[in-house]
């Protein structure tokens, strides 16, 4: 719903009286409504999106577990010593179809006319998030930092995760379908599929493995993106056995919330907020309420893309546009709890990762942040870290400053363009 006196500003009246017309003249979406941004600076409108998608999966040669005990001894056997999963199990490629529900959110400055917003940033999140990642609350919400600074964004949350389809996880979705997704919805912000109107540069912000699939996307689509931003993202593989195992993960359908019962066992969970604290945020330097949020909300993940994930990420040598990597500074999952020390690892992993990126690249460090940079104090100096790069590198919102008693002068007849 939208807060409360919404209807007191014509500003905002306006943009929703804009949001409802492009609802009738877009195709391929249902489950519509209009909402507010946390910190009220951007206007939005939610969407079930439909994507028809083909990808290149691979066929895996287990149907799931059929027990908690099950899931354990999958997990120990993937991270300890000589690991049999996911190698033997990993079967040949498999060409996979279908039309899949995709919950998209895309926000518009709420303060500009967005008639000459150029640029729309496209936000993946990471494992066991949603889209709310990018929204959690004000002061802590990316959707109202992009706005301010006169950027539209499109989060989406990842198949498998928060209101979007839950289909088989095991066989669908994987790393491939996620990557195609990612390339489907660039393609409908350019073409005006989504959004009813043609955004001639789409860049992206992605998170932890939502990381991991935008390298992939670069890899296969190099033209996709005119920049990227990427954050929780090393190649230093120290930590990763701990943290995983510390993410204690649970059989989805048995936790006690009920959320996900009648979810396949292929589905899972972190069993505890200390299995979401421990991988992913850095006491005290967080806002409780914003954790205790993220352990009521916590998300589901798939043993599909856990055993497809850590293929994909290779150095992408044809991607030459501008690229950032931001890490926390306490980082645990990426850097074992300090990301500067024997060395900067996110400079290593630019470098590595992107040997032909543009001018303009960087990478930063978050002072005293976890693993989720967005719930975390610091996240405001990360967030004009990232509309500073975007700016810097040419990519302006675009977006025009309009008073409210200019937008009341245009009540008769608002654009349908956004």
């Amino acid at each position: 719903m939208l807060a409360r006196g919404w209807w007191q500003s014509p500003l905002l009246l306006v943009l929703c009286f804009q949001a409802l017309l492009l609802v009738s003249e877009v195709d391929g979406f249902s489950d519509t409504a209009n909402v507010l941004s946390t910190g009220k600076k951007a206007i939005c409108v939610e969407r079930v999106v439909h994507l028809a998608l083909t990808a290149n999966n691979t066929k895996i040669l287990y149907s799931g577990p059929s027990s908690q005990a099950e899931l354990t001894s999958i997990v120990v056997n993937m991270f300890g010593a000589n690991p049999t999963i996911p190698e033997s199990i990993l079967g040949d490629p498999t060409l996979v179809s279908g039309n899949f529900g995709i919950f998209s959110k895309l926000c518009l400055p709420a303060s500009s006319t967005s008639a000459h917003i150029e640029t729309v940033q496209l936000l993946t999140h990471g494992g066991s998030l949603s889209s709310m990642y990018w929204d959690l609350a004000p002061g802590y919400s990316y959707v109202d930092a992009a706005a301010e600074a006169g950027y539209a964004t499109l989060s989406y949350d990842r198949i498998g995760a928060g209101r979007s389809e839950h289909p088989d996880p095991i066989q669908l979705v994987q790393a491939a379908l996620q990557v195609e997704i990612a390339h489907a919805l660039v393609e409908g912000l350019r073409t005006g599929k989504i959004g009813g109107r043609k955004f001639s540069k789409v860049v992206a912000i992605a998170h932890s493995s939502g990381s991991f699939l935008t390298v992939a996307q670069n890899q296969k689509y190099p033209q996709d993106l005119d920049a990227v931003v990427h954050s929780g993202l090393t190649l230093l593989p120290t930590y990763v056995a701990p943290a995983i195992a510390s993410l204690n993960l649970q059989i989805a359908n048995t936790d006690r919330s009920g959320r996900f019962d009648g979810l396949e066992n292929g589905y899972v969970v972190q069993a505890t907020p200390q299995s979401i604290q421990f991988p992913f945020y850095r006491y005290p330097n967080y806002d409780p309420r914003i954790f205790e949020a993220q352990v009521a909300e916590k998300q589901t993940q798939t043993l599909g893309e856990v055993f497809t994930l850590g293929s994909i990420v290779i150095p992408v040598p044809d991607f030459t546009g501008p690229v950032a990597l931001i890490n926390g500074e306490n980082d645990y999952l990426v850097c074992g709890g300090n990301c500067t020390s024997p060395q900067d690892w996110s400079a290593q992993a630019l470098q590595t990762l992107y040997p032909a990126a543009g001018q303009g690249s960087l990478s930063y460090v978050v002072s005293g942040s976890g693993h989720n940079i967005n719930a975390h104090y610091s996240a405001p100096k990360a967030f004009a870290k990232i509309n500073d790069f975007f700016e810097t590198n040419g990519f302006s919102g675009g977006a025009s400053v309009l008073t409210e008693r200019s937008w009341a002068n245009v009540l008769g007849f608002p654009s349908p363009d956004w």
